[in-house]
């Protein structure tokens, strides 16, 4: 049988190799992500799960000779996404197509520093056996178009390099010689080449004939798998922690992340308050990114802050504080309804801004969420004052009723009982930040 990986773009086959999982390259896909011909699939476990010393049924004896070249193999099992979610996905884990880039550059320049030879000049063969004429041209541009002519030469079963001119054969060349010799990673390589893709165009990773061999299972997570075995080696692959204020954020955030931008939550681990009896509060954050830091934490960590009093004394605190450079911290986001609200304080009721003041995580499941019993908004009790930022916290006077509404909209969205409408919005920026957060920050 045969025993070959293939990644797909579209239908073009853009990378393949042979006798493995090729766990680092799993770490883009999740188990969502699997699809498979079921009954084929099962049939293959089951093949690979009968001992060599017993007989095959019948019924099972037509897979011992598949040899991978059906017509529909690369639709047999496997793992498929788009190439947006896969960029997203690479960015999360740091690898960036511009980073990406430019460091097959730099690894070209010092290899021809290396060499004696300049750094701005391709030598290309205009047939097989002349001489090699140099061309002007530099290490970026032999990378791009290096890059667009691996995904060129290659179609449905593999490289056809007659189609490409000689300066694309010349940089492809260069290419191929970079993955041979210098390549440590093919994520690096995936962030490079899928850059300038279309976003819909799907990326699958065909496993079917590692499948039929028996060098997995259907029911098998891979994905996660391959997590935890490269887990070890690199921080990179590791899940992005991240740290809130109290027991309910870290209940409810991950349950939204999950229904806004699900193909990259799972990404991200939110410190479990509650399970773990750990102490929470604004206080707590500073303390546990800087714990994080002095202990080594190699994990990308973010920690996350009211929109509050304490939550910009809290930033300001670590701002000044010299963490890594793969440690965040953000406040959750600014809101539209929260520069008019009503509030309570020692001269009555009265309308004001409670941004930056008084906004925790009961403020971002939209307004509805925050009508009270008597079907008018909770207001914002004003409370202690923070001499350091000469303002006051202020904090929801009936959070208890809000937080249960809260929980009652995720149900039905979970339940996709209900559109996931503007009301979301607030998740789905701060969706975006902890993307921002979690990426490479640029040289």
């Amino acid at each position: 049988m045969g025993s070959a990986w293939r990644l797909l773009l579209g239908e073009r086959l853009i990378l393949w190799g042979k006798n493995d999982i090729p766990s680092r390259l799993m770490t883009v896909f999740q188990e969502e992500d699997k699809y498979m011909k079921a009954d084929w699939a099962q049939k293959v476990d089951r093949l690979n799960s009968i001992p060599d010393s017993q007989a095959i049924p019948p019924e099972l004896q037509e897979f011992q000779t598949w040899d991978g070249h059906y017509e529909d193999s690369a639709d047999r099992f496997g793992y498929r996404s788009t190439v947006a979610t896969v960029l997203t996905r690479l960015r999360l884990m740091g690898f960036t197509p511009e980073v990406s880039r430019r460091s097959m550059a730099e690894t070209r320049r010092s290899r021809l520093k290396d060499d004696g030879q300049p750094e701005d000049i391709l030598l290309v063969s205009s047939a097989r056996g002349a001489p090699a004429t140099p061309h002007q041209m530099s290490c970026e541009q032999v990378i791009d178009t290096g890059l667009a002519a691996h995904i060129k030469s290659y179609d449905h079963d593999g490289p056809r390099g007659a189609h490409l001119d000689p300066i694309a054969v010349a940089c492809l060349v260069e290419l191929d010689s970079y993955l041979e010799y210098e390549a440590d990673d093919p994520r690096l390589f995936l962030a490079a080449l899928l850059h300038g893709q279309e976003s819909h165009t799907r990326a699958t990773m065909d496993l079917s004939d590692l499948l039929a061999a028996g060098y997995c299972s259907s029911y098998e997570d891979l994905s996660a798998q391959a997590v935890r075995e490269l887990n070890a080696m690199t921080a990179s692959t590791g899940p992005i922690i991240v740290i809130t204020e109290g027991k309910f954020d870290a209940q409810v955030i991950p349950r939204a992340l999950r229904l806004v931008r699900p193909e990259i939550a799972g990404y991200f681990k939110f410190w479990d308050l509650e399970s773990t009896k750990a102490a929470g509060g604004t206080d707590q954050v500073v303390k546990n990114l800087r714990s994080f830091a002095a202990a080594g934490v190699m994990n990308r960590v973010i920690g996350i802050l009211d929109n509050d009093t304490a939550g910009r004394q809290a930033e300001r605190q670590l701002a000044s504080a010299s963490l890594p450079d793969h440690y965040g911290v953000c406040r959750l986001p600014d809101l539209d309804y929260a520069q008019s609200y009503p509030t309570l304080g020692p001269s009555g009721a009265s309308t004001d801004d409670v941004t930056g003041r008084a906004c925790s995580v009961e403020f971002y499941f939209g307004q509805d969420c925050l009508v009270g019993p008597d079907g008018k908004p909770v207001p914002v009790r004003w409370k202690t004052h923070i001499d350091p930022m000469n303002d006051y916290q202020g904090e929801l006077v009936n959070k208890p009723h809000v937080q249960g509404r809260i929980k009652e909209m995720l149900r039905e969205a979970e339940r996709g009982e209900t559109a996931l409408g503007s009301e979301w919005n607030p998740m789905r920026r701060l969706a975006e930040t902890l993307i921002s957060l979690a990426e490479p920050k640029p040289e």
